[in-house]
């Protein structure tokens, strides 16, 4: 396996779990849950530029923003749209 092999396995990977963050993020906006919104928003911004997903970082940090301020409409609009960049 080559370098470009071991990438793109670790940015398969990667997509899989963004899925299944999106999915806990969109509870959690439901369930009003900063922490979890808070510590997935955070996780997803320091990985996805890492991984080609430079938009999606740049929503997650904005995510984090919208935690900060208790902002649960705009937090749910930011999950919304980073679901919807990423369409599995």
């Amino acid at each position: 396996m080559n370098r470009d092999d071991s990438f793109e396995n670790l940015r398969t990977l990667f997509a899989a779990d963004l899925a299944e963050k999106i999915k806990t993020l969109q509870a959690a906006v439901r369930d009003a849950n900063w922490d979890t919104i808070g510590r997935i928003s955070h996780q997803i911004r320091g990985t996805a530029k890492s991984f080609g997903y430079s938009e999606v970082s740049v929503l997650a940090a904005e995510l984090e923003q919208a935690v900060a301020q208790k902002s649960l409409d705009y937090s749910a609009d930011l999950v919304k749209r980073i679901s919807d960049l990423f369409v599995l």
